[in-house]
């Protein structure tokens, strides 16, 4: 069911946007949502979340127990999701490179959101196809890492994205 999906957002959602209804929050990083008779999953634009490194790091190396400690220190951060977004509220879906923006009625995106709360971080070497959206999302992420927000506040799991990142 999940690759169907995918291929939807895919095919029915690159660089359109949509008003979309959310279905369902799986995680910080995936939605279930629908925009009139199709359904698709999306995945923020342009961030990688700290449940999508627990997703892909050894569950015995030191940086899973890094992402671990952080994760009980900051118990909102798994949750931050179900906490901004509302089941069965419409939002303006934008997508693109296989991802989408969502935006929130400020015109802040879920993504900015979770980069200015430090639950996210630009993927080293990512390119934004909009020189708007780089700035943003440069800017937001700056500022996150200037006042220690988030994972900028851990040291030890900074180092574990440059580790994840060059592999």
């Amino acid at each position: 069911i999940f690759s169907s999906l995918f291929l939807v957002v895919v095919t029915f959602l690159d660089a359109d946007t949509v008003l979309a209804l959310l279905k369902k929050i799986e995680n910080n990083h995936t939605f279930y949502m629908s925009e009139r008779q199709n359904s698709f999953v999306c995945v923020p634009y342009g961030v990688e979340t700290l449940s999508q490194l627990a997703d892909h790091t050894d569950v015995n190396s030191t940086c899973m127990q890094y992402l671990n400690d952080f994760r009980q220190a900051n118990p909102y951060e798994k949750f931050y999701a179900q906490s901004v977004l509302h089941v069965q509220q419409l939002y303006s879906v934008e997508g693109l490179k296989n991802r989408c923006l969502l935006f929130f009625s400020s015109n802040v995106s879920y993504s900015e959101r979770l980069l200015e709360h430090g639950y996210a971080w630009i993927p080293f070497n990512f390119k934004y196809e909009d020189p708007f959206l780089d700035y943003r999302f440069k800017r937001v992420q700056a500022r996150a890492k200037k006042s220690r927000k988030g994972i900028w506040s851990d040291t030890n799991l900074v180092n574990c994205l440059r580790i994840e990142n060059k592999r």
